[in-house]
């Protein structure tokens, strides 16, 4: 019933590994040049660095590992026969039998793995376990029916929180959530991660690959998931802020600039700081469906933290009258403390002039 790619095999070194055009146009489709991006820019400003090393990370991990023992593909045309069964809507165990079929030296174990890996690559999300993970139990589990279901299943859930009495000011994005909140922010490139708190509410996860979401044009991610995600990376990196050297923040800006490079394990895409601006009716919680949780959660840690270091007690501008509070209380000490210090060494002199008068 189908018949496997085994012409036309990718040459995988280095320079041509991935073949990320092909990878475009098989997973998304040829992607149109007059299509223009969240930011109104057109499409062809995208750079798709980050994900094609992406790719080759997860290539490495899954189908490199062990010459590919586990697995049931050792070339990319055989993971894109794989992928566009899985856009044709067919089954995860119809999938895996046609694969024994043609494969039928591999187990059903490489088979699966074979089936993950694609998934991963098509939709960004850590489905199955890798050999050696250290925390296989946070991945995600997809063993039956068809992807476009495991898709509805994951992010197709009703906000239960209540939004009506939490804003989002213009002034919160993830700079202030670290500077002030004292909140740890790490990029992850699982969309399922994405504004989780981890490590006890102590770090929130940022999906950074906003260009591999500019090109989630009728697939399996709906259109409402995907603007509503470009839109809260809007929301916290605002391009206005972030990026633009002309009206952007210095400090913001340099802060992220850094925050990128301290990220070793991965390139980050930097078209996540280039999504655009929202105003302020988009900015309302209202307007958000598959983030609203996260967002309201993360909202309230934020507002929920107090300044510990003069740093975050100087940006923190979320309470003017404490703010100012704190500030006249610090000015006088340090006056209090300098005069103090003066007198103290006035009377230090005068001792010392009552010992050791002046001959004259």
């Amino acid at each position: 019933m189908f018949q496997f790619l085994t012409t036309q095999r990718v040459v995988r070194d280095q320079g041509e590994f991935p073949p990320i055009e092909a990878v475009i146009k098989t997973f998304w489709g040829e992607p149109s040049p007059q299509r223009r991006l969240f930011n109104r820019q057109l499409n062809q400003s995208l750079d798709m660095t980050a994900y094609a090393e992406y790719v080759r990370r997860q290539w490495h991990a899954m189908a490199a590992d062990a010459d590919g023992r586990h697995v049931a593909t050792q070339e990319m045309d055989d993971l894109f026969h794989i992928v566009r069964l899985l856009i044709q809507g067919h089954e995860r165990d119809v999938i895996v039998s046609q694969l024994n079929q043609i494969k039928p030296t591999a187990s059903e174990g490489a088979c699966s793995s074979s089936i993950d890996l694609a998934v991963r690559l098509l939709l960004m999300l850590k489905v199955g376990v890798v050999r050696h993970q250290t925390s296989p139990h946070l991945c995600l589990k997809w063993d039956k029916g068809d992807l476009q279901s495991f898709v509805r299943e994951q992010f197709n859930k009703a906000p239960v929180l209540d939004y009506h009495h939490i804003r989002l000011p213009k002034s919160f994005d993830i700079w202030s959530i670290s500077a002030i909140g004292g909140l740890k922010v790490e990029f992850t490139d699982n969309l399922a991660d994405y504004l989780l708190l981890v490590d006890d509410d102590r770090t929130v996860l940022l999906f950074y690959h906003a260009s591999f979401l500019e090109c989630q044009e009728n697939t399996i991610y709906s259109t409402e998931l995907v603007d509503e995600t470009l839109q809260t990376l809007a929301l916290l990196s605002p391009q206005s802020e972030f990026s633009s050297r002309i009206r952007g923040n210095k400090t913001k800006r340099e802060w992220f600039q850094k925050l990128c490079m301290e990220s070793r394990e991965c390139v980050i895409d930097c078209q996540v700081a280039l999504c655009g601006n929202l105003r302020a009716e988009d900015r309302q919680l209202e307007r958000f469906t598959f983030w609203r949780d996260r967002l309201i959660i993360l909202k309230q840690v934020y507002d929920d933290a107090t300044p510990k270091t003069f740093q975050q007690w100087w940006y923190d501008r979320r309470n003017g009258e404490r703010w100012s509070t704190f500030w006249v209380a610090v000015l006088v000490l340090m006056i209090t403390i300098m005069l103090g210090l003066i007198q103290c060494i006035e009377s230090a002199l005068q001792v010392y002039k009552a010992y050791y008068p002046t001959v004259v």
